[in-house]
């Protein structure tokens, strides 16, 4: 973004933005996304042959806690670090998990099997720094698997400064398949995938369920139309568009890269 925006004005935003929503206080409601999160991991993690299959892994900026749920059913000694005291909180009481506020220097050197994080690097003034910064925490042959947003995404492409992508002031850098690919190569990673598989796929929100949310409030019934609607997307909108975004690599609503640190000869 230009001009860049200032580590102050940054602050004050978030200090007052509403950016930690979450939509229950029922751990129930989130055992399909936890399900989800750890199909999709495992599958990308058992994909790397010499990855560590367990050990400390690392979910960096982990919200209301689901991916640090996930990553400890899989198996791995799961932290999340996040800088919301209200979002640790909820995930302590959901989850009973281990959610800590601080950065990466918390962590050793060579410490990390496995570091998640999930929208987070466009909010980075300086990705390139974190990104090399990361690197000396990851283990060697350790994975780093990261989320953002697809500058070339078909919903950018469609609704321009409007789209889920272009989100002012939060999202401070935007990524392309050749500049997050170059980025993690110049943090002395080796990129192993870089796609949109599923959920990464098409995704076009017309706000059709926060709308709703807004007018009639968060109650029995508009969860449930939520949910109904979210499985027409899921089951019947996007299997088709996911399958020819996955097999093209062209218009995904957000990209995952999953990188490893070369281990020594």
């Amino acid at each position: 973004m230009a001009p860049r925006l200032t580590n102050d004005y940054l602050n004050e935003y978030y200090g007052s933005a509403i950016v930690y929503a979450y939509g229950s206080d029922n751990p129930a409601d989130y055992e399909a996304v936890i399900a989800d999160k750890m199909g999709m991991v495992g599958k990308f993690v058992a994909s790397v042959s010499d990855a560590p299959q367990s050990g400390l892994a690392v979910d960096y900026g982990a919200g209301a806690g689901s991916t640090v749920k996930a990553l400890s059913n899989l198996g791995f000694d799961a932290v999340g670090v996040e800088i919301s005291a209200k979002s640790r909180a909820t995930a302590t009481a959901l989850f009973g998990i281990d959610v800590r506020d601080g950065d990466l220097a918390q962590f050793a050197d060579d410490s990390i099997a496995l570091l998640t994080m999930f929208d987070v690097m466009e909010h980075l003034l300086e990705p390139l720094a974190f990104a090399k910064q990361l690197h000396g925490k990851i283990q060697p042959g350790g994975l780093v698997m990261i989320g953002v947003p697809n500058f070339n995404s078909l919903d950018r492409q469609v609704r321009g400064v409007n789209s889920q992508v272009m989100v002012f002031p939060e999202h401070v850098n935007h990524f392309t398949k050749s500049s997050l690919t170059r980025l993690m190569e110049m943090a002395g990673f080796d990129v192993r995938y870089i796609g949109s598989p599923p959920p990464y796929g098409v995704a076009i929100s017309l706000g059709i369920r926060r709308t709703m949310v807004k007018i009639f409030g968060r109650n029995v019934v508009t969860r449930a139309l939520s949910g109904a609607l979210a499985q027409i997307k899921r089951y019947v909108v996007y299997p088709l568009p996911n399958l020819i975004v996955e097999r093209s690599g062209l218009f995904g609503h957000s990209l995952l890269v999953l990188a490893q640190k070369r281990a020594p000869l």
